[in-house]
């Protein structure tokens, strides 16, 4: 496994996530788990930093296509799953509860799953 490709896609899952790149539109939506564009808008500029990163390391292959669209994929359905138990389990949203932190907890894992399989299929 390639860790420098590894540590520089948790980096772009940070940047995406927990900067400005993160608006407000894209962070509403995010806490209910709709409206589904800016989730999207949202999945679209982690898979954007993601595929700048593995096509400078890797280069040009139908692979990083692949991988790409992964990561869009699978970004856009675990925000909008865990933003829709928000709004199914309201005491998910008190950040004092521990269930709250028990599912951002799993939505990081899930996340991270999918950047250690990203990493994994690339040779």
């Amino acid at each position: 496994m390639n860790v420098t490709l590894l540590i520089l896609l948790f980096i772009c899952h940070f940047l995406a996530d927990y900067t400005p790149l993160s608006t407000a539109w894209m962070l509403n939506a995010k806490r209910f788990g709709k409206p589904l564009f800016p989730i999207f808008c949202h999945a679209a500029v982690h898979a954007c930093l993601m595929a700048i990163t593995i096509l400078l390391i890797c280069g040009k292959s139908w692979t990083a296509v692949y991988l790409i669209l992964f990561q869009l994929i699978t970004h856009f359905i675990i925000d909008v799953w865990k933003g829709r138990m928000n709004g199914w389990f309201p005491i998910l949203q008190d950040n004092t509860k521990k269930w709250h932190w028990v599912i951002f907890g799993l939505d990081q894992t899930l996340h991270a799953i999918v950047i250690i399989l990203m990493v994994s299929f690339i040779k």
